[in-house]
C-alpha cells in the first residue's frame, strides 16, 4: 500500500511539475516526467520525518487513480501523448499497398537522398519501403492535427490540372486553405513591412502542404524555396525522383496516381477535422466547467 501511495503521489507531483514548466520542446518535457517517476523520494523531501508525514497523510486521503491524472495531464498539454487524435488508425500498410503507394519513378529518374526510403527496383521502377512510409505518414498526420488544434493557417499547395480540383475539395472540406495554380515569384517572400504578413493584412500560413514537391516536370515548386526562407513547416508527398531535404516532414510515396492522391486528400482531411473537433470538444467541457461553477 505504501508503494501504491508513493508511485500516487510521484504522479500527481510529476503532472503539476510538468505544467508549471514553461518547456521548450517535447523531449524535455518527457526527461522531467521520467526523472521524476523513477528518481527516488530524497530530492522531494529534505529529511525522513517530512517523508513519513506525507505518507501518512496519503495513506488517510482516498486513492488517487493514476490514470486519471495522466489523462488529464495529456488532455491540458497534448504534447505528452504519442496519438492524441488518434490518426494512426486512420490507415494501414495495406491501405497504402491498395493505393499504388509504393510505385515511384524509373530507376534513371532517381534521386539519391530518397534512397534511404526505397525497398528496391522492381522492372527498372522504383519501390518504396511501405514500412517506412507509414511512419512518416503518421508523423505528418500527427503534427497537421496539432497544427489544425492549435488553430493554425493551414495551405495545402499542389500544381496540377488533374489533381488540382481535388485538393481544392479538400481544402473547402475542412475549412482551410488551397492553391492550385501557377505560383506567383515571391509570394512569401516579398514583404518589406512584416515577415509573416502580406500586403492588407492577409496572414501567412502556418503549415504549407504540398500533394506534390514538382513544379514541373523537372523543377521544384517555388514555394518550397519560399516556405524554407521565411520559416513555414512544410509536409510533403515525396516521390522518388524529388530533393526531401528541406521539407519539414517528408512522406516518401507516389504523387501521381489518381489513388494515391486521392488517400492523402481524404487523409489530410480527416487529420485536420479531427484536430478541430477535439479543440471543440476541449473547450466545450471547460465552459461548460465554468458554468457549473458560476452556478455554485
Amino acid at each position: 500500500m505504501k508503494r501504491i501511495s508513493t508511485l500516487c503521489s510521484c504522479s500527481a507531483y510529476a503532472s503539476a511539475f510538468i505544467q508549471s514548466t514553461n518547456s521548450f520542446s517535447l523531449r524535455t518535457l518527457t526527461s522531467h516526467q521520467m526523472f521524476y517517476f523513477k528518481s527516488s523520494m530524497k530530492p522531494l523531501f529534505p529529511s525522513s520525518k517530512t517523508q513519513q508525514s506525507f505518507l501518512r497523510t496519503v495513506q488517510s486521503e482516498p486513492k488517487i487513480q493514476v490514470a486519471t491524472l495522466q489523462k488529464n495531464t495529456e488532455r491540458e498539454n497534448p504534447l505528452l501523448h504519442s496519438d492524441f487524435f488518434g490518426v494512426k488508425s486512420l490507415v494501414t500498410i495495406e491501405d497504402l499497398y491498395k493505393a499504388r503507394v509504393h510505385f515511384g519513378h524509373t530507376k534513371g529518374c532517381r534521386n539519391e537522398l530518397m534512397k534511404p526510403y526505397l525497398f528496391g527496383c522492381r522492372l527498372g521502377t522504383d519501390i518504396f519501403d511501405l514500412d517506412v512510409t507509414l511512419q512518416h505518414l503518421h508523423r505528418a498526420l500527427n503534427f497537421l492535427a496539432h497544427m489544425a488544434f492549435r488553430k493554425a493557417i493551414i495551405l495545402f499547395i499542389m500544381k496540377s490540372h488533374q489533381h488540382g480540383h481535388a485538393v481544392e475539395k479538400l481544402a473547402q472540406e475542412c475549412g482551410e486553405f488551397a492553391h492550385t495554380r501557377a505560383w506567383g515569384h515571391g509570394t512569401f517572400t516579398n514583404n518589406k513591412i512584416n515577415p509573416r504578413e502580406l500586403k492588407g493584412g492577409i496572414k501567412l500560413p502556418d503549415l504549407c502542404v504540398f500533394l506534390s514537391l514538382q513544379d514541373t516536370v523537372q523543377d521544384r515548386h517555388l514555394a518550397i524555396d519560399e516556405c524554407a526562407k521565411v520559416g513555414i513547416a512544410t509536409i510533403g508527398i515525396c516521390d522518388s525522383n524529388v530533393n526531401p531535404s528541406i521539407i519539414t516532414y517528408p512522406v516518401p510515396a507516389n504523387d501521381d496516381s489518381l489513388q494515391s492522391i486521392e488517400l492523402f486528400c481524404s487523409l489530410f482531411k480527416k487529420a485536420v477535422l479531427l484536430g478541430k473537433e477535439k479543440r471543440l470538444e476541449i473547450e466545450n467541457s471547460s465552459q461548460s466547467v465554468k458554468t457549473a461553477d458560476s452556478t455554485e
